[in-house]
């Protein structure tokens, strides 16, 4: 019997005190939302005054600051990364500009070059004398010297052949043999052969 009333007496106060309490503080927790309140920040600070709280409130704020550090951290690493890939990025994108300039002057070189003809006549005082056109093929030939090889290829490549096969005949072996690699196979076939007969 004195169980039950003991049960009563705390469903009576669980009931009657305890749920409608909550309630309120619930209600109340809602509205001051309403209103801008910041509830949780008010609930640490109040927490951060009582002894047994305030131990876990100083951690709290520990673990959010190294959280906070190490983000920031691995924010600043990556914005390293991406800062030094821009400059990777356009320091290639110079070289890339600088080797087309290079290619576009040399084809230029090269047209100007093809479209003059072998020899060169003048005439002075009634006689033609001739001009071998040697320090012409000197220059074309420095040229493809300092050429890569894929670059020469592709050029040599799209020539008369009688052309290509004066050219590379002047070049140096290790060269010539350099570009023979880079050409298509039966092109550099024709190629060698044409250098033979001359």
């Amino acid at each position: 019997m004195e169980g039950k009333e003991k049960t009563k007496k705390f469903s009576w106060f669980l009931f009657v005190i305890v749920m409608p309490a909550l309630f309120v503080v619930v209600i109340m927790g809602m509205i001051l939302m309403f209103l801008g309140v910041d509830i949780a920040g008010k609930a640490k600070e109040i927490g951060s005054h009582l002894p047994g709280l305030s131990s876990l409130a100083q951690q709290d704020q520990n673990s959010a600051s190294v959280n906070e550090n190490t983000v920031q951290s691995e924010k600043t690493y990556w914005e390293k990364k991406v800062k030094e890939r821009d400059q990777m990025i356009k320091l290639l994108q110079s070289d890339v500009d600088k080797k087309e300039k290079e290619v576009q002057s040399l084809k230029a070189d090269l047209t100007a070059a093809q479209n003059q003809p072998e020899e060169n006549t003048t005439e002075t005082d009634g006689s033609v004398t001739k001009d071998d056109g040697h320090e012409k093929q000197k220059k074309i030939t420095a040229w493809y010297n300092a050429m890569s090889p894929k670059n020469a290829a592709a050029i040599l490549s799209k020539m008369d052949i009688k052309d290509a096969a004066d050219i590379m005949k002047e070049l140096d072996e290790e060269v010539t043999s350099s570009i023979l690699a880079k050409m298509d196979p039966g092109k550099a076939a024709d190629l060698t052969l044409k250098m033979q007969s001359n």
